[in-house]
């Protein structure tokens, strides 16, 4: 953190260090083991992944949810109870009226036993929405905000984008995939298992780590958030997913209209680029030193490995980073005025809202214009997206005929597939020689099996709590790590879907936000 402390985080700083309760050493615990063990967690290598951490995170949230109310019982921070419970946020609300369309989408299912173990799709249901929603009441009540944790979950992280870039280089020494169908191996990586969801998991660990290089004063922590980035960002690269890259794209725009409050922030943004870039080019060293028997990388990555025009870009970037390093050096902490991070932040919202505009214009306006090569980006079809289109369109049918009850709180958490089997099976194994089980982006999911009302309660959630930290971002900069997480999470939500596997990180860093907020609005009562 800077010296030039401000007057919260000089409040903070009295705080930290401060003893804990029984029951924030629990929820700090508890986010511990969500940080180390939980990502690496396996009892027959990926053959049962997705059910083991469904186990593991239910197991834990109930020895969370046991030791807490022990103490309670036993009377130890009892006074804290009421005045933390019960004193609802518009985040606290969402979470709740979410929750409570989730049990009665459940209860009026005609796949009642599937929606309640989720065990049609990919075990998301009410039994994990449950686990979230204690989770997030008692996380976001008892956490007590340890810098080390973020740090933790970093390191962990690259662990486990090591183990993927060696797996893209066929080395295994864990014995991870070697036991996988050989001509299956190359759509699995790591310990997280699909490489889809492989990299929604880096699209929580890489927010993390870039965050905390932006916001690194002193040298040290600067190039070892620098190293970890570096990781971080070739783990994202051998995963070989386009739906990373969204969030990637997500995340980093957040990050710049942050870094657009002063010189040396702006600074760090674009070393962060620069370490991202030339982390590409470690990756090609890699490929020589193996002989380039390597898995083989689709069009961007392969690009970003292997084309020599991204050393201009590595270059123009590090020229604009030093730049910037000088300004910094003589202005210090001078802060930019306020206009510009408005500014670009309308500008960066303007580009996003452009893309969604001409997406939507030739996907349902203008279905004839010859596009060429932009056709597999701009024009939503059955083909697009490998056949994400034809999920994402019969979604939006399906929702559109399913009656009231089920457009309002759907077919049922996690029904997606009985759903979508009863009208297109036949469909889909002709078009595809298989079917679905997943809308293959998370809010048509919800769209379908938990209804516009999910839907909007959901959004809800994540809306609020974004806004709620934006608002506070300024005093204090670990909500910057709040919100590109969820961020990042939540644009790449857009082309994968919901998994026991990854998604209980989105939630657990919502509580995250949430305990953030009550400390930071508590600290600041007491101050007054």
């Amino acid at each position: 953190m800077s010296k030039n402390k401000t007057k919260q985080e000089k409040n903070d700083s009295k705080t930290i260090n401060s003893p804990l309760s029984m029951h924030q050493k629990f929820a700090n615990l508890f986010l511990i083991g969500m940080f180390t063990l939980f990502p690496i967690f396996m009892t027959d290598k990926l053959f049962n992944v997705r059910k083991d951490r469904l186990d593991f995170f239910i197991v834990t949230n109930i020895i969370l949810l046991f030791f807490i109310m022990s103490t309670y019982i036993c009377g130890i921070d009892k006074e804290l109870w009421p005045k933390k419970l019960f004193k609802l946020s518009s985040t606290d609300i969402s979470f709740v009226i979410f929750f409570i369309v989730c049990i009665f989408s459940t209860i009026f299912s005609e796949y009642g036993k599937d929606a309640v173990t989720g065990d049609q799709g990919r075990n998301c249901g009410l039994i994990l929405m449950s686990a979230y929603f204690f989770s997030y009441f008692l996380i976001s009540r008892y956490l007590k905000y340890k810098s080390i944790i973020f740090d933790i979950f970093v390191i962990t992280g690259c662990i486990v984008c090591i183990i993927a870039i060696m797996h893209e280089f066929y080395a295994d020494p864990f014995q991870i995939i070697t036991q996988i169908k050989e001509d299956q191996q190359e759509t699995f990586i790591s310990t997280i298992g699909n490489i889809n969801l492989y990299s929604a998991f880096v699209c929580v660990v890489l927010p993390v780590a870039a965050s905390l290089l932006v916001m690194s004063d002193s040298l040290l922590s600067t190039i070892l958030c620098s190293v970890q980035t570096a990781v971080c960002f070739m783990g994202l690269i051998v995963s070989n997913s386009d739906s990373g890259y969204f969030g990637l794209i997500a995340f980093m725009a957040v990050l710049f209209v942050f870094s657009c409050s002063n010189a040396k922030r702006l600074f760090k943004f674009f070393l962060t680029v620069f370490v991202m870039l030339l982390s590409c080019k470690i990756l090609y060293l890699l490929s020589l030193l193996c002989h380039e028997k390597m898995r083989e990388l689709d069009t961007l990555p392969h690009t970003l490995v292997f084309d020599r025009k991204v050393y201009i870009a590595i270059s123009a970037v590090g020229f604009i980073a030093l730049i910037l390093y000088l300004v910094s050096e003589k202005m210090a902490d001078k802060p930019f005025p306020k206009a510009v991070q408005i500014v670009t932040g309308v500008l960066v919202g303007l580009f996003i809202l452009s893309i969604g505009a001409v997406f939507f214009y030739f996907s349902v306006i203008d279905k004839t214009t010859n596009l060429g090569n932009l056709t597999k980006y701009l024009r939503l079809n059955d083909q697009w997206g490998t056949h994400r289109g034809y999920a994402w369109i019969r979604s939006i049918i399906l929702f559109k005929n399913g009656g009231i009850k089920n457009i309002l709180i759907g077919t049922g958490p996690d029904t997606f597939g009985p759903v979508i089997k009863a009208v297109y099976r036949e469909d889909m194994l002709k078009r595809h020689g298989s079917v679905f089980d997943n809308a293959h982006n998370e809010y048509l999911n919800y769209l379908v099996t938990v209804g516009i009302l999910g839907v909007l309660a959901y959004i809800s959630i994540l809306g609020t709590i974004i806004f709620r930290c934006v608002k506070r971002s300024k005093d204090k900069l670990s909500f910057l790590l709040v919100i590109t997480v969820i961020v990042s999470y939540s644009a790449q939500a857009l082309f994968n879907l919901a998994t026991p596997i990854v998604t209980p990180y989105l939630f657990v860093f919502i509580s995250i936000g949430e305990a953030f907020i009550r400390n930071f609005d508590s600290q600041n009562a007491q101050s007054q």
